[in-house]
């Protein structure tokens, strides 16, 4: 459904959560959660894969508000989460928690947003200034402001709430990925990890190394810090091989994110 309310926003809602939103020349594009394993990968999007979701229920779809719930079965874990939207007269807030149902393993866990390239000209974050090149590198900070700009508007982003719990530390990106803009809030394993991971994902396959093997490639001297986050770093055109902590959660635990993002005047 689509719907053009009295605020200065319009926004189509898919199933609980936006599916784009829309004032003057910026659009967003997306809107959501990620989160991973060594095995699966789940996103709204349709990029998904090695995850099922076993229950969904959209508690409220708009027209400025909206609430999902879903419960996920992934390769190393079971959890449930409730995200949820609202749209106010200068832009969305957007959160969401996670509750382990049983024993988990997590690269990471992101609330997101994409907006189109021709949207902004710019992003600022922890001191970082940078246009969109479609480089794909991930401008990755541990803060919880970061700002796009242009001359449609300027967009402040804001992480409002974060519960890391013990396995993880809480940081923000942008992205200038080929499909736009890309934000994520983002709980990052912290030390100790649960387990030292190396992957190389391809157009062809992806190739996760067991706990053992990653462990004895990463004390070779001097390769871990070559191969830690390398594809996040390097962008589009690395070899897309790197290395990441993981965390563990028992069943039971809880983390969660949020995430404002509030228009003001055009540059």
């Amino acid at each position: 459904m689509t719907d053009l309310i009295e605020y200065d926003w319009e926004c189509d809602w898919e199933h609980g959560v936006p599916a784009a939103i829309r004032c003057g020349g910026i659009r967003g594009t997306d809107f959501g959660i990620e989160t991973a394993d060594r095995h699966s990968f789940f996103t709204l999007a349709p990029e998904r894969h090695g995850a099922r979701i076993t229950e969904d229920r959209a508690l409220t779809n708009g027209p400025g508000s909206g609430e999902r719930r879903l419960t996920v079965d992934m390769a190393e874990g079971r959890w449930s989460t409730v995200i949820t939207s609202s749209l106010h007269k200068r832009g969305l807030a957007l959160s969401a928690s996670l509750t382990t149902l049983s024993p988990s393993l997590f690269q990471d866990f992101v609330v997101r947003a994409v907006f189109s390239s021709d949207s902004f000209t710019a992003a600022s974050i922890g001191g970082e200034h940078f246009q969109h090149t479609g480089s794909n590198i991930y401008h990755q900070h541990p803060v919880r402001h970061a700002t796009l700009s242009g001359p449609s508007g300027k967009l402040d982003i804001q992480v409002t709430e974060s519960v890391p719990g013990q396995a993880f530390e809480q940081v923000l990106y942008v992205r200038d990925a080929p499909e736009g803009w890309v934000v994520h809030a983002r709980l990052i394993p912290k030390m100790p990890y649960a387990l030292l991971w190396v992957r190389w994902f391809n157009r062809f396959a992806r190739i996760s190394l067991p706990g053992w093997a990653s462990r004895i490639l990463l004390s070779v001297p001097g390769l871990k810090s070559r191969l830690w986050y390398a594809a996040e770093r390097g962008g589009r055109n690395v070899l897309q091989l790197q290395a990441s902590g993981l965390a563990r959660l028992d069943a039971g635990e809880h983390v969660a994110l949020a995430m404002e993002m509030t228009l003001g005047d055009a540059l």
